[in-house]
């Protein structure tokens, strides 16, 4: 056994950065741009869809990762970004769709928008939260 095998690992020091003591984001979230992306997304999720079980999560989940990778390529700063997208089917019902966060209404922003056709309605929502 060598000597060199008993001495410990020098410790990494972690990266210090300097505060910038800004409050405002230089790119905050625009819902117009958004809503232009929710709504070209859903038309195209929803375009000939019927209802099939298996199908509409799966067609839900794209639409999510979809709507959420164009959202961050619109590169807000100091923003998260959630994106949730319900597919049903329609028979004649009333659906109310909620979230909760905890808001402040000074800086955090969303998008909603809701589409239907003969068979399945949609509901996506994109949220913008500001995180210092």
């Amino acid at each position: 056994m060598s000597s060199n095998s008993l001495i410990a690992p020098s410790p990494v020091e972690a990266a210090r950065f300097m505060n910038t003591y800004k409050l405002e984001s230089d790119n905050p979230f625009n819902v117009e741009k958004v809503d232009r992306i929710l709504e070209a997304v859903m038309m195209e999720a929803l375009e000939n869809l019927t209802y099939d079980p298996d199908k509409c999560p799966t067609q839900a989940k794209w639409a999510s990762l979809t709507i959420k990778a164009k959202v961050k390529a619109l590169e807000f700063d100091r923003y998260k970004i959630i994106s949730i997208v319900t597919i049903g089917e329609k028979h004649s019902q009333d659906v109310f769709v909620t979230c909760r966060f905890l808001w402040d209404a000074e800086k955090d922003r969303y998008s909603t928008f809701a589409m239907e056709n003969t068979y399945v309605f949609g509901i996506a929502q994109c949220f913008g939260l500001y995180y210092e």
